[in-house]
């Protein structure tokens, strides 16, 4: 095939061909069709442009537009030396573009919007403060929360160790013969033999709460108090163990246990010795046998 003959096969020579295919609609309705376009097109060339937006359109190009050469204030700038492009003031480097404009659509006051901005932001300010102390108050009583449970705790366990130390104590001095315990806290105190001592002190809180009764004798009541506080007195000096926490007790307890018997509550065990004790034993606490 020469250059000169046109493939009629190809793309290019079908661009070339005019459609001449049938409308797939009925003649009437392209008819209609081409009216209610040509109806639009005519609305639209007709339609008028409301004035609000007619002024914001001309305000808009009016604010980018440059100052014109026609304006008085511009050929007043021209006196002075002024050239179109350059900055305004003696060195030339102060504003190029006039201060821009800011309409105001609302009705309110000149300066109400600043002042809702200030009081909105101070608003946000309080409310995330007020926010972060309710945050900080919800963890410190949480935290107080489980502290307290976490000392209850502890404290119970404290008591149960300290009545499973005073129970192997007893145990363990009655196997031996003891009929006292060293100390008093040393023993349940279901298990404490009744000392002669005890017995007159019971004898005399009877009597003096016979004494409380008779209106009469008051005097000599007040000196059985008086009396009585002299006694707790003298008893907390001569027992130093008097004042002591259950923790205290319980390690004084348990260096008795270990340092005599070389037992330990916690691990439930009685040792040969103290060396024996020392190599198998974590130690005098409970948490270290945890």
């Amino acid at each position: 095939m020469s250059s000169d003959e046109e493939d009629y096969m190809s793309d290019a020579f079908l661009q070339k061909c005019i459609d001449t295919r049938p409308g797939l609609a009925p003649k009437h309705v392209q008819q209609k069709a081409g009216k209610e376009k040509l109806q639009k097109e005519a609305d639209r060339k007709s339609r008028t442009v409301s004035r609000h937006k007619l002024e914001a359109t001309q305000r808009e190009a009016g604010l980018n537009a440059s100052i014109a050469p026609s304006s008085k204030g511009f050929a007043l700038l021209q006196k002075m030396g002024y050239k179109p492009g350059m900055g305004i003031g003696k060195e030339g480097t102060g504003r190029i573009e006039p201060v821009s404009i800011e309409l105001k659509s609302g009705r309110s006051g000149l300066g109400r919007e600043s002042e809702m901005k200030r009081k909105t932001t101070e608003m946000n300010q309080m409310r995330a403060e007020l926010m972060a102390k309710r945050r900080k108050a919800e963890e410190k009583l949480r935290d107080s929360f489980v502290g307290r449970n976490v000392e209850r705790f502890a404290e119970k366990n404290v008591e149960r160790d300290l009545r499973t130390a005073q129970k192997a104590c007893l145990q363990l001095d009655q196997e031996k013969g003891i009929l006292e315990p060293e100390k008093n806290f040393f023993w349940p105190a279901s298990s404490l033999p009744l000392q002669k001592g005890d017995e007159e002190e019971e004898e005399d809180e009877v009597e003096e709460s016979s004494l409380r009764h008779r209106p009469l004798e008051n005097e000599h009541s007040n000196d059985s108090d008086f009396d009585n506080d002299l006694d707790s007195e003298n008893n907390s000096a001569a027992d130093p163990f008097a004042d002591f926490s259950e923790m205290e007790r319980l390690d004084v307890v348990t260096r008795y246990l270990r340092n005599v018997y070389c037992y330990c509550i916690w691990c439930g065990t009685r040792y040969n010795d103290q060396e024996d004790m020392n190599s198998n034993c974590p130690g005098n606490t409970a948490d270290a046998h945890d």
